[in-house]
């Protein structure tokens, strides 16, 4: 599995507008195959943060999504209503159950 960390910095006085969208973008993305594993704000610096996977490679997932007619469909569009994106791709980290010590 691949994850995806999207922070976002959303214009002054959109966030209401940009989460009244989210749930289309949500759908959108999984509706191409990806899974989204949490959405966060941070209303002191007007961020949003999200964490998307997938079992397919994300770049071939997000052309799809771009592509896809839910994603044209989504008014207004949601790029318009950021200041900023960025992304970075995660690896997993196993986590082991035993504490040492």
């Amino acid at each position: 599995m691949q994850y995806q960390l999207r922070i976002y910095d959303v214009a002054p006085g959109r966030m209401d507008e940009f989460l009244g969208i989210f749930p289309q973008v949500v759908a959108a993305r999984r509706a191409v195959g990806f899974d989204v594993v949490g959405a966060w704000t941070i209303p002191e610096e007007n961020r949003f943060v999200w964490i998307i996977g997938a079992d397919q490679p994300i770049d071939e997932l997000a052309k799809r999504y771009y592509e896809s007619a839910e994603r044209k469909a989504i008014d207004p569009e949601p790029a318009k209503l950021l200041d900023r994106i960025e992304t970075h791709l995660m690896q997993p980290v196993p986590l082991d159950e035993e504490t040492p010590g």
